[in-house]
Order: C-alpha cells, then sequence, then structure tokens
C-alpha cells in the first residue's frame, strides 16, 4: 500500500461529538418522533464515521491521500505505464429517478432567458443539469460523474462573461457524513466541461463563493488541519490562478477563521460571515469607501450586531433592489435555533432585532448550523424567504411571518433559496430540489423536481433471489427504497427514517426486512407490500448496525453493544430479539456480520476497537444467548504498517463452496484494508496488493464462472466495493495480488455494500451520493459434468424435503467430493466427506434443475440431474 503519513491534526473528537445528527425525512407526521430520535443519534453517527475511516495511528481522518488514490486509479482508467486494464464490467444506473438528496447549490443559466436551464450541485453525486426546468417533466442528467471529487457546495456563473462557471466542493457543517472537498473545479464552456483549478487543492470546504463588480473571486473556508493555510476569506484577482487572505487570522491553526457566507450587494459592497461551532462576525468591504480595492486585505469592517448571547453560523441576504437592506440570520450558540433576525436599512451601520419565524427551529433538536438558506426578492425590498427546518416569507420587512412548508409538503432541512422573477423560487433540501412558480402568493405550491436527480446515499442493499428487477435499497435520510421495474426506477419507501442494511429471504422472497439506526427494524410477510416494526427495538449497537440474515434458519444478526452482538428470530409470526454474549471480544464491538453459507446456525463476526486489534471470529450455536466461539483470530500486528490496533472490520465475506476460505476488510486509512484465511479463520494474510489507500467498505466472492477480467482472464475472485467504486481481482496472490478499477459506467463514488443473484450473477451495488448500479458478471460455462457413470459407485440420490440424499454403493472407496451445478453450468456447492451414506443440504438453493457430480478417489464418478422443489 502507498501510505502517506503527513501528520496534522484533527479537531478534537470531543467536539465532532456535539454535533447533532441529520433529521429522518420521512414527510408524514408519523414519522416525526423517528426524526427526533435521529437528531439525537448525531453523536453515535459522528463517532461511527470517524472510527471507521480515521488512521488509528494518527487519530485523524486524513481523506487528502483520497486524490494520490485517485490519480493512481487514473492510470489504470487512462491506460498509462503498464498497469492491467480490465474494463470487463459495465455498469448500469438503477435509480432512483424519483428521490433527491442533500442539495446546497443551485444555479440558473443566465444565458437562457426563460429560466429553463438549471445546474444543481450534490454533497456527494456531483453536478447535474436540467434543460427543461419549469416544465411540469422536468428531468435531470449529471454532467460528469468522474470528477475528482462530487461534494459540491456551491455555483455561481460569471456575469460578464456568462460561459465562466465556478463549482465549490466540500460540506463543512460539521454534520455526520460530510465528505472533504478538493476546492473549485472551473468550466469555460458554460458548464460542459470543467477543470480544478490547481491552486484551490488545499481548499476542504468551501462553504461559498461570489464575484464582485470588479470580476473578483471569493471564496469563505473552512479547513481542518494546521499545515493548511486556505482559510478564511480569500481573494482572487486573476480568476482563481493565485489567492490571498483577506479576513482571518492568517497564522496557521487547526481551524482558524471558519467562514460560512459572502454576498455582493448591487452597489458593489461586499458581506462575509464568519463563524462555524466559533463566534459568529459580519465583515463588510464598501464599494464606496474602497472602489477597485474593495475586498482587499485591511478594507473590512466588522458590523455584526451587538447580542447578550454567542452566536455561531451566520447567514446574510441582501435585497437586490436596494443594497442597503440586509437580514442576518443568527445561530445561538446555546439552542442551536435562530431566536432572531436582524435587519439594516443602512448598509450595517445599524440592525434592528425582528422575532424570528418558528418555522427555522425544531425546538430542541434544532440544527441551524446545518440547515439555514434566505433570499431576498428581487424587486420588492420587504419581501424574503427563509429556511431551517421549513420554510417562511414574510411581506413586510421581517415584522410578521407566514410558514410556507411543512414536512408533509416539502422535504424539511433547506440549504438554499433562490429568487427567478419575483413570483418563483427555486429551493434545495435534504430531499432535492423543489420549485413554486407562485411564490408571490399567500399560499405557494411547490412542486418536487427530482426526476433523473439520483444523489442518493445508501448504505446497504439485497437482491431479490427471482424478480430480477426487484432490490430494496437503505439511504441516509431517504428510508429503504424498494425498486421493482427494469432500467432507471421512481421507487416507493419501503420505509421511512434513515435506512440501513436491508434483507430478502433468498428462499423465500416475501420475507423483507429493513433496518433504522441502531437495532430498529421493520419486516415485511408479503413481499414487501406492507412492513411493520419489529417490537423491542432498541438504540443499542451502532448508529448503522451491521447485520445478516440467515435463509436457512430464518435469523437475522445483528450488531449490538460491546461484547455482544444481537439476533432475531420467529419471523413468520412475532420477531422476538435476544442479546448474546461474545466472551473473546471484550470491550470491542461487532462491525462486521456474515452467515456461513456452508453451515447452518455459524456466523463470523468482526470485532473493532476497544484498544485491541481488529479480529475475526467464528461462532457456533450462533442463535443461542450463548454461543460458542470456534474460531478467533485476530488480523496484523500492534505496530508499524500492519498495526490494526483499534481499527474497524467492515466486512466479511466466505466462499459459497469452499467455508475455509474467508475474505476480511478494514475501512480505515493507513492500514492493511483487506485479509485472507485458507484455513478456516485460523490465521489471516493481508493481500492487499496495489491498493491504494484508501477505505475498503465491503468485499464479496463472484462465482467460479464469473470473468471479472474478459474472455481469457481468468475465472472467479473477488469484488471489492471502496472508497472509489469497484475494484476486483481474478487471482488472489497474496501481498503480490493485483486489484484494479471495474467500473466501466460507474461514478467516482464511495461504494458501501455489493450484493450478488446467484440465479443470473447479477451483482447491485450501493453507493453512497449516486443511488444503485447493477451489472451481469460477464461468465463462462465451467464444469458441467460428464455422463461417465462408475457401475455400483452411488445407488441412487433422492431430492425430497429440501434435502438430497445421496445413498452409497458397495465399492472399496474412501472418500469422495460432492458437486452441485445449476444448469448454466455454475458450481453451486461442493462438499468432502466419507464413502458413505450422505445429505446435502438444499434449502439455499432456488428452486429449479440442478446436476450433481461425486468423485470418488479412486476417480469413481457419478453424474445426475435433479430437480429441487
Amino acid at each position: 500500500m502507498q501510505h502517506s503519513r503527513v501528520l496534522f491534526f484533527i479537531f478534537c473528537a470531543t467536539l465532532l461529538l456535539q454535533c447533532k445528527n441529520d433529521r429522518e425525512n420521512d414527510l408524514e407526521k408519523k414519522e416525526m418522533a423517528e426524526e427526533r430520535m435521529e437528531q439525537d443519534g448525531m453523536e453515535q453517527a459522528m463517532h461511527q464515521i470517524f472510527m471507521q475511516t480515521r488512521d488509528p495511528v494518527l487519530n485523524i481522518v486524513p481523506t487528502q491521500r483520497l486524490e494520490i488514490a485517485r490519480a493512481y486509479m487514473q492510470t489504470f482508467i487512462g491506460g498509462a505505464g503498464t498497469a492491467p486494464r480490465p474494463l470487463a464490467l459495465s455498469w448500469t444506473e438503477r435509480g432512483p429517478d424519483n428521490v433527491g438528496g442533500r442539495t446546497r447549490a443551485l444555479m440558473i443559466d443566465k444565458r437562457d432567458a426563460s429560466g429553463n436551464t438549471v445546474l444543481a450541485g450534490s454533497v456527494g453525486g456531483g453536478i447535474f443539469i436540467s434543460k427543461n426546468f419549469t416544465s411540469g417533466s422536468a428531468t435531470w442528467s449529471p454532467v460528469n460523474d468522474q470528477l475528482q471529487n462530487l461534494a459540491i457546495t456551491n455555483l455561481i456563473q460569471d456575469p460578464v462573461n456568462m460561459n465562466i462557471m465556478y463549482a465549490t466542493t466540500g460540506e463543512g457543517w460539521f454534520n455526520a457524513d460530510f465528505i472533504l472537498g478538493q476546492g473549485i473545479f472551473k468550466s469555460t464552456d458554460g458548464g460542459t466541461t470543467w477543470t480544478q483549478l490547481p491552486s484551490t487543492v488545499d481548499m476542504q470546504f468551501i462553504q461559498d463563493i461570489c464575484i464582485d463588480t470588479n470580476g473578483n473571486l471569493y471564496v469563505v473556508l473552512r479547513n481542518q488541519g494546521t499545515n493548511i493555510t486556505s482559510r478564511g476569506v480569500q481573494r482572487s484577482t486573476d480568476g482563481g490562478v493565485s489567492w490571498t487572505q483577506v479576513v482571518g487570522a492568517p497564522l496557521p491553526g487547526f481551524d482558524v477563521g471558519r467562514s460560512s457566507d459572502l454576498e455582493v450587494a448591487s452597489n458593489g459592497d461586499i458581506y462575509a460571515c464568519q463563524g462555524i461551532f466559533n463566534t459568529g462576525l459580519v465583515w463588510k468591504s464598501s464599494f464606496a469607501a474602497n472602489g477597485v480595492n474593495t475586498g482587499a486585505l485591511n478594507t473590512w469592517v466588522n458590523i455584526t450586531p451587538t447580542r447578550t448571547t454567542i452566536c455561531h453560523r451566520l447567514k446574510i441576504a441582501i435585497a437586490p433592489s436596494n443594497p442597503q437592506r440586509l437580514y442576518l440570520l443568527m445561530q445561538d450558540s446555546a439552542t442551536s435555533q435562530v431566536s432572531a433576525i436582524y435587519r439594516s436599512s443602512n448598509g450595517g451601520n445599524t440592525w434592528d432585532s425582528l422575532a424570528a419565524p418558528g418555522a427555522l427551529n425544531n425546538g430542541a433538536n434544532s440544527q441551524c448550523w446545518y440547515n439555514l438558506a434566505s433570499a431576498v426578492d428581487p424587486n420588492n425590498a420587504d419581501v424574503l424567504v427563509v429556511g431551517g427546518l421549513n420554510l417562511a416569507k414574510s411581506t413586510n420587512a421581517g415584522d410578521s411571518w407566514t410558514t410556507i412548508t411543512t414536512s408533509g409538503t416539502v422535504h424539511v432541512d433547506h440549504h438554499i433559496v433562490l429568487y427567478n422573477g419575483s413570483s418563483k423560487l427555486l429551493n434545495g433540501n435534504d430531499g432535492g430540489i423543489y420549485y413554486s412558480d407562485n411564490i408571490d402568493q399567500p399560499n405557494p405550491l411547490f412542486t418536487m423536481k427530482n426526476t433523473g436527480y439520483n444523489v442518493t446515499q445508501y448504505y446497504g442493499c439485497d437482491v431479490h433471489p427471482t424478480n430480477v428487477n426487484y432490490f430494496l435499497a437503505g439511504a441516509q435520510d431517504n428510508g429503504t427504497q424498494e425498486f421493482t421495474t427494469a432500467g432507471i426506477n421512481s421507487t416507493v419507501n419501503a420505509t421511512g427514517g434513515d435506512g440501513g442494511f436491508c434483507h430478502i429471504d433468498q428462499t423465500n422472497g416475501l420475507l423483507q426486512i429493513t433496518s433504522n439506526t441502531n437495532n430498529r427494524y421493520n419486516f415485511s410477510t408479503n413481499g414487501g407490500s406492507t412492513f411493520s416494526p419489529v417490537p423491542g427495538a432498541n438504540a443499542r449497537g451502532q448508529f448503522i448496525n451491521p447485520t445478516d440474515f440467515d435463509d436457512i434458519s430464518d435469523v437475522l444478526y445483528c450488531g449490538d453493544d460491546p461484547g455482544r452482538y444481537f439476533f432475531i428470530t420467529n419471523w413468520s409470526a412475532t420477531p422476538v430479539g435476544t442479546p448474546a454474549l461474545v466472551s473473546n471480544i471484550g470491550s470491542q464491538e461487532v462491525t462486521a456480520v456474515k452467515v456461513d453459507p456452508l453451515n447452518i446456525n455459524t456466523i463470523w463476526l468482526g470485532a473493532s476497537f476497544g484498544g485491541l486489534r481488529a479480529q475475526i471470529l467464528r461462532l457456533t450455536n450462533a442463535n443461542t444467548a450463548f454461543p460458542t466461539v470456534t474460531v478467533a483470530a485476530f488480523l496484523g500486528t500492534t505496530s508499524g504498517l500492519n498495526n490494526t490496533v483499534n481499527a474497524n472490520v467492515s466486512s466479511i465475506t466466505v466462499d459459497n463452496v469452499n467455508s475455509s476460505h474467508i475474505i476480511a476488510t478494514l475501512s480505515n486509512y493507513g492500514v492493511i484494508s483487506v485479509w485472507e484465511s485458507t484455513n478456516g479463520g485460523v490465521s489471516f494474510t493481508a493481500i492487499e496488493g496495489n491498493l491504494p489507500d484508501m477505505p475498503i467498505h465491503w468485499a464479496m466472492f463472484v462465482p467460479t464462472n464469473a470473468q471479472l477480467n474478459g474472455s481469457g482472464g481468468g475465472n472467479g475472485g473477488v469484488m471489492l466495493g471502496t472508497e472509489l467504486g469497484v475494484w476486483t481481482t481474478s487471482l488472489l496472490n497474496g501481498s503480490s495480488t493485483v486489484w484494479a478499477p471495474n467500473n466501466i459506467g460507474f461514478p467516482n463514488v464511495s461504494t458501501h455494500m455489493l450484493k450478488l443473484r446467484a440465479s443470473d450473477n447479477m451483482v447491485a451495488a450501493a453507493t453512497h451520493g449516486r443511488g444503485l448500479f447493477t451489472t451481469v458478471l460477464p461468465t463462462v460455462v465451467t464444469g458441467v459434468p460428464d455422463n461417465n457413470i462408475t457401475k455400483d459407485f452411488i445407488k441412487y440420490i433422492s431430492a425430497e424435503n429440501g434435502q438430497l440424499q445421496i445413498v452409497a454403493g458397495t465399492l472399496q472407496t474412501h472418500t469422495m467430493t460432492m458437486q452441485l451445478f445449476d444448469m448454466g453450468g455454475r458450481l453451486v456447492h461442493q462438499q468432502n466427506g466419507r464413502y458413505q451414506n450422505s445429505t446435502i443440504d438444499l434449502r439455499r438453493l432456488q428452486s429449479g434443475a440442478y446436476a450433481i457430480r461425486i468423485k470418488g478417489d479412486k476417480n469413481e464418478n457419478f453424474v445426475q440431474q435433479f430437480i429441487k422443489k
């Protein structure tokens, strides 16, 4: 692994834990209780993400290393050097095309006077464009899924040369699922192509950007790390080639000069706000006083209104028709509410304090540090819209307010409001994009504009065993979605809240399970038509809890508090949950769960943290409160590059035809990420090979007839879900294993889970920012049994009641190997045993025709087809 050990300090974890969680998004009133519950769990989410990805030695999340990894990945995609280019997998986007995601950037292309051309930026899915935005059937398409960074936070257009546009990256509001940015992307051809500005690659979180009347460019920044000098308010007089800090402490220090907002008045005055979990300030650089030097160093004056309580995040809005009219929203540091709105009629020389609308806040769960927006009618300085939890409007300069959206009409958590004339308003929130074409009316109506705007952040997914177009996928802030049609889907919510891991019984597709946060689950016994909550839900385990489902025993195995796991049974009636103790892991937490595919009531657990090395355990009698630990193996060492102390086990996969073959992955920076055991988990060897330093979220064995590298490239192998898409290998070769990206049509996005449907070799990939993708693995027919049968070797076979009975003959054979093949020639099961009457459990297999081949140790042979009902 190409590890870099750049030393810089992360913001202390205790401050990270102050942040409250993103609210759940289900628009029905019955989900508001869950919304508050999730809000209270922000500390868990922050802690989980930090622990999953941090460098355990440096205790930081060094996402700058991802740029090194991405540059290395480009050598495969572009064919540079001698790196292999296995581009066998062609991926298809499945959507959802009707479910948006968190949106902080909207821009109306001024070259289109109709207002129909709009660009949008998702915080994890990149830039999208709609060329029919105001129509009733508006659609979106991605501009470039391969940008170096898809965490778009702002979009602006040069008012003089409208072919020039800028997109900023990095969401720095301390929300749980932020993505570190990598500066500014610039387009000189109206948004068709984008190029990263080299001078901005160290700009980690760009909160806002503007262009003044002199043509100068400004950004407000928040950065982490003492060695990062891009902070505060930065100014460029050459179109982004170089930058000068003009507001904020100039000396190195962690998160010095955190800044939050920029606005340019029609008279040329520039305003900048500081304050992101530190004291908020408003600065002004007057055009009348400074002329061409407006915005330069030493031209800024502090115009912050006086308050008795400290405020943090600030948001300012300026009336386009009256540059002296300002409105200032100030988040109170103690309550995270906006308790007052300040109005100025003289450019900030004096301020009036006004009552804030209740629509901004959510009581004790308010999070105006995270969602805060405002805009003034371009033709009437007394009319403005503000947003926090919901949207509110004033027509008398803030003296009184009307709530114009609720959680039942428009998604909550608002990040941007943008006027287009006096009657039209665009809105970006946690549910995507909304639009009103009668915002000037007392009761404006809003329409959701998310068709094709697939920026959904999934944690997990599952495939239906027989319905080829049915999938479940659990999303951050957008519930668990049901996919039911071919191509790109319009999905429906199976269940609301934050969606996590989900499961479809592979022997009975009618049984389906979804999860919310911690150990909270829902289940359906009618194929997903309706879901009911599982009794006994609790707040134990991780925020997004790892789970796996045993399709034979119908047991769901889940993470729990340190030292134990949780399992749920009795799905056909009233599910029952039971905690199970695991003495070997002590204070470690279960972060990965895998049901053994060949042994009933046997599971594998990944144990993490607790001051110990990452640990892999095999448990039998797992469906009891006191299981038996049969294997417990630590990964790596306690020092050096193999150090796995406090590392996070992100997944475990077991070979479907050989349960002694196991792969475990780690999702931290700075560690060896992929480990293999060929002796049943007794010991593990690093097989990371040439992988760059990036989080590995998931591993999955592929069938022996899959050709990940195309024809002639080898059969079988392993797929990885990584922070940079899907990587694969067809040959596991210890430390010399060669992995490569296999991403034709796949976006440059974090991939959290991969699931295989055995019947057709379709793989579903749950991405955290661009929804669900699928591919069908290229296959070759292998291992088709021959028809030569040794006399008296096997008397007969019988497939009944989910078992294949094998009755041995009378030969002097000692051992035999039994292999099952489907009618495509794919090996689906293999086991070895003595030459005697034997049984193979068929309950994991789908109904259909199969063939068995039995080989004896003296080359005896038996082949016969059978039907599994």
